[in-house]
């Protein structure tokens, strides 16, 4: 499933679950926001965990450490720039 239907199908279950609410346009792409921040807060989140467990795990191999470390922060920004431009 990409980014996009992920995003897509949390706002729907979002909306549909406010049916009860006449939700404007502006309000529906406010949902479709704070999905979207909400992701991008996750990704920043759970690579940083990864970095910092990368590190702890090859200290011994500082080089490779860093070297994973680069290559997740690339990757990170990658999916990043893709999330922000889906707004």
């Amino acid at each position: 499933m990409s980014v996009q239907s992920s995003i897509d199908d949390t706002t729907a279950a979002i909306v549909s679950a406010l049916s009860n609410h006449d939700l404007s346009d502006s309000e529906k792409q406010q949902i479709t926001n704070i999905v979207s921040q909400l992701l991008v807060e996750t990704v920043e989140k759970t690579t940083d965990d990864h970095i910092e467990t990368s590190a702890s795990c090859c200290g011994h191999e500082l080089d490779l450490a860093h070297q994973i470390r680069e290559e997740m922060n690339r990757k990170k920004d990658m999916l990043i720039a893709n999330l922000k431009a889906l707004r």
